[in-house]
């Protein structure tokens, strides 16, 4: 591949994220019969352990992933229903008509909009965009804290820093292809910190502003990370649902990401230090989603299609160009939609 891959041999499974995330494939599937597959070696004590909430009744999302939590640590079925969920998630968005029974959505929105709704149940008293509760598991574990500017370096204007929280960063997929493309140009051999550069320079591609102080210099813009997010999530945004970049895009994929090279700038120590690794994948081809998670008990990767589990037994990156050729010999080309990656 033309990213470095790491030999770091203590990558660590996702806790909470990955059944958000495999639910996110039965949730957004077209057909709502669809059984949910379950390959999780544990779940997050903290959310276990939350005991009040801001219940919604039968369109209370955190009922019914606590519910699910609890079948998978005692149930001894294979298989395990996520009908509740769906449910509660259509119901909750019936107004705004997304998320509907047997309608398909976005996965990266779904998942944000889980987050947002579990920090509601739990955190209502907080707003969202500056939500600092210990116990809020979506701001603590999953959310960047940012802020982003535009400084000239011409006159020494600066605008004024615009804070705001995002869960998932997204990233066009042109641009990523385009901007590999460049930098691999532009250097003899890649290097491990390609990869948070590639994202950085794709993030900002076209986004451009005037100078605060309208000197005429037309400005990049600077987004800092202000905290340490212990999950990042990466959303991958295709201009068609028939693009032909699906091998280029993985192809184009690290396993290893710095948030001090993803961000302008990283103010925590921590952050800066921080090295996080690939441990999720959620695809998408011919109105379908299934997911690729790394599996840290027998160290491997594994492929989820609904009720389906297999072992990935070749590296990831050919699994998933195997995958991307079968699925456009059939359905259409594999898509990858959210990319998952945690500190160690």
């Amino acid at each position: 591949p033309p990213w470095p891959v790491t030999t770091k041999h203590n990558i660590v499974i996702l806790k909470c994220i990955d059944i958000f995330l495999h639910l996110l494939q039965t949730i957004s599937n077209e057909s709502h019969r669809k059984n949910y597959p379950v390959a999780l070696m544990s779940f997050p004590p903290s959310f276990r352990q939350l005991t009040t909430h801001k219940c919604m009744e039968d369109s209370c999302i955190f009922c019914a992933l606590k519910s699910i939590f609890a079948q998978f640590q005692f149930s001894s079925e294979r298989v395990l229903p996520s009908d509740a969920l769906r449910s509660a998630l259509a119901k909750t968005f019936q107004d705004e008509q997304r998320f509907q029974l047997g309608i398909m959505d976005d996965a990266a929105e779904c998942f944000e909009n889980l987050l947002m709704r579990i920090h509601f149940h739990i955190s209502a008293e907080s707003r969202e965009d500056i939500c600092t509760a210990k116990h809020c598991i979506p701001h603590q574990k999953f959310a960047m804290t940012l802020f982003e500017q535009c400084v000239c370096n011409s006159c020494g204007a600066t605008s004024d820093p615009l804070p705001f929280i995002q869960m998932v960063h997204y990233i066009s997929t042109t641009s990523l292809c385009n901007q590999a493309v460049r930098m691999l140009e532009c250097r003899d051999k890649p290097t491990p910190d390609m990869f948070g550069e590639l994202l950085r320079n794709a993030s900002n591609m076209g986004d451009l502003r005037n100078c605060p102080s309208n000197c005429g210099e037309v400005l990049r813009i600077r987004r800092v990370l202000m905290n340490s997010p212990e999950i990042v999530s990466i959303g991958l945004v295709w201009d068609s649902d028939h693009s032909d970049l699906a091998e280029d895009v993985i192809h184009s994929l690290g396993t290893c990401l710095r948030l001090g090279d993803l961000f302008y700038r990283v103010t925590e120590e921590r952050a800066r230090q921080a090295e996080l690794y690939l441990v999720g994948m959620v695809c998408y081809y011919g109105k379908h989603y299934s997911t690729f998670f790394f599996q840290t008990k027998i160290r491997k990767w594994m492929y989820f299609d609904d009720a389906h589990v297999k072992e990935v037994r070749h590296s990831l990156e050919s699994a998933c160009c195997s995958a991307g050729r079968v699925c456009s010999a059939v359905q259409g080309p594999l898509h990858l939609q959210l990319c998952l990656r945690e500190q160690q």
